[in-house]
């Protein structure tokens, strides 16, 4: 008899045949709602005047929310690293989001549950989330997280992006960086968007005939602003300083190219729509398009009345979290009628994406008790509702998730906001969406980084019943919200024996069961005898007795910043003695 693991995973893959839908999932780096022309903006200019306000289009993403669904409400962190954290692992920031480019292999993302339910994964663009363990250097770390092959740009450190890039691809660093030789396929200087464009089309190609499941965190639109391909004259990229940013005698960072940017991303993203109509693939395959947060905070969206939205990157305000999302997938999600797009007006949080896709190609998710994700799928495909009333804010920036003191905790929904009580605003703060969309309300604000203005927001004792109703609604789920800690961590499904080749399933009882980091840490003490996988799956190997052990990710702290030591082992934990015959 197979043991308890084989037996799951093998009825799992005998009730999926290989018509499983694709996916594949965009991300734009840097682009508000706004910088999508379906959403109605129609001009973009530069409050550094570094180029005329002029007229912008993406037709190409325009035209797969019109044969798809396009999501009025989507929201995400204001800033990147916090933003890719949540949106693989479908998981709030204050479940695991621990530093900046830390995120350990034990984190469940969408990469594992797709691999792991037989699907081909790759990843083309930019990485940023890691930098490896003393046991497996950057170059490779990717692998930890379900992918087959990848192409990415930010893996074992950022330098170039764009022109003669820094690329790691299936584990090898190429680095093209003050390369005179030309891109065999462009004729011209090599260009990291394009390169990661092709890998992604190749792999497209070569899986055709497999279910695969395509994460495609583009480079584009983010700095240095440089000109692309397509800029004209041609001279203009062919000779373009290709070092980033404006230091050290170097001009390799100019915001008048933005609108060029904008312009090469539509296009790169045509190339993938094409692609998978080529193929014949467009019922099979799902397609999302989303962006990781507001523009950069130097430029504004213009609407065709003439109301200008500035961009603000960094803040968690609607213009530094509110980002494009649309779907598309003819025969599967309903389209507009009558010329109309089709608009979906419920709330959507970047960790909805995780559950969204797995319900959408059926793959099972590990850990539900884990995530703070919704799934849209029923929606997406057309069903009443809208299963999101809230959506939490957690937020540290760049800084580690022990910065309490830069901590910004809120809560939202579609007509109030509510942020908890802070450093700067002890008695927390208040505004209505409907009338102050950018929350400018207020008697005094402060400045930070990067000038972001936090406003004091509406005075308390002035409040209408409405708002007062809204109040207690966020202040009550910002309560539900808080932090509680792993006291104690229990293995279940124990065995004391297994047999060379078999496998068994372990599951852990986290306790209590409303802890908020819930992640874990599985440990084998000799893997050569038996190995344990991030979910739970013990292999049995050779004969010997090794330990299990488990720890909890609320005082091990797993961080792959290339540190001497990945997590510690001293916390709260548990263990299996396990004899192999």
């Amino acid at each position: 008899m197979l043991p308890l693991c084989a037996q799951l995973l093998g009825a799992n893959q005998a009730s999926r045949p290989d018509d499983r839908p694709n996916v594949v999932l965009i991300l734009i780096d840097d682009l508000s709602h706004y910088g999508v022309t379906a959403y109605g903006a129609d001009r973009i200019g530069s409050f550094r005047e570094a180029f005329e306000v002029q007229k912008f289009s993406t037709p190409r993403i325009d035209r797969l929310a019109e044969q798809g669904v396009l999501c009025n409400r989507a929201y995400t962190y204001p800033l990147c690293e916090s933003t890719r954290i949540a949106l693989m692992s479908g998981q709030n920031n204050n479940r695991n989001y621990l530093d900046c480019k830390a995120q350990h292999e034990s984190d469940i993302t969408f990469g594992d549950i797709f691999k792991r339910a037989g699907y081909a994964t790759g990843i083309f663009g930019k990485w940023k989330q890691s930098r490896g363990t003393p046991d497996t250097h950057a170059k490779d770390y990717i692998f930890k997280f379900g992918w087959d092959e990848f192409t990415c740009f930010d893996v074992v450190g950022e330098r170039q992006r764009f022109i003669n890039p820094n690329l790691v691809i299936n584990g090898t660093i190429n680095n093209f960086e003050g390369r005179t030789d030309k891109d065999p396929a462009t004729g011209r200087r090599w260009y990291g968007p394009d390169i990661c464009n092709r890998h992604a089309l190749d792999f497209i190609e070569r899986h055709k005939d497999v279910p695969f499941f395509v994460y495609y965190p583009m480079m584009l639109v983010h700095d240095d602003h440089k000109p692309t391909p397509d800029t004209r004259p041609k001279r203009i990229f062919d000779t373009f300083d290709e070092v980033n940013h404006n230091r050290d005698g170097h001009t390799g960072d100019d915001h008048k190219y933005f609108p060029d940017m904008i312009a090469y991303t539509d296009k790169l993203i045509g190339k993938v729509v094409d692609k998978i109509d080529e193929l014949n693939l467009t019922e099979k395959t799902l397609i999302i398009v989303m962006g990781d947060n507001g523009t950069k905070e130097v430029f504004f969206h213009v609407l065709p009345d003439g109301t200008v939205y500035p961009a603000r990157k960094g803040g968690n305000t609607d213009n530094g979290i509110h980002v494009p999302l649309l779907l598309r997938q003819p025969g599967t999600i309903p389209s507009g009628n009558d010329g109309k797009m089709r608009r979906y007006d419920g709330l959507v949080h970047l960790t909805d994406i995780f559950p969204t896709i797995a319900e959408a190609a059926g793959v099972d998710v590990p850990n539900p008790d884990s995530i703070d994700g919704i799934s849209f799928w029923k929606q997406a495909t057309g069903a009443p509702g809208e299963p999101r009333k809230m959506i939490h804010g957690w937020y540290t920036g760049n800084n580690p998730y022990t910065a309490k003191d830069v901590l910004l905790e809120y809560a939202f929904d579609k007509n109030f906001k509510r942020y908890a009580p802070d450093k700067d605003f002890p008695n927390g703060r208040f505004f209505d969406l409907r009338t102050d969309l950018l929350e400018r309300e207020g008697s005094h604000f402060k400045e930070y980084k990067f000038k972001v203005r936090r406003y004091s927001g509406l005075q308390m004792d002035k409040l209408t019943k409405e708002q007062q109703d809204g109040y207690k609604r966020l202040g009550a789920y910002l309560d539900e919200m808080q932090m509680v800690h792993v006291e104690a961590l229990k293995i279940q499904e124990g065995i004391a024996r297994l047999k060379a080749g078999e496998q068994h399933q372990l599951a852990c009882q986290i306790i209590p069961e409303a802890a908020t980091r819930r992640n874990v840490i599985w440990e084998s003490s000799d893997p050569d005898v038996l190995s344990v996988d991030k979910f739970g799956v013990m292999t049995a190997h050779k004969p010997g007795k090794v330990t299990i052990r488990v720890f909890s990710w609320d005082d091990a702290r797993p961080m792959a910043k290339n540190l001497k030591q990945a997590y510690f082992r001293t916390g709260i934990q548990d263990r299996l003695e396990v004899q192999v015959r």
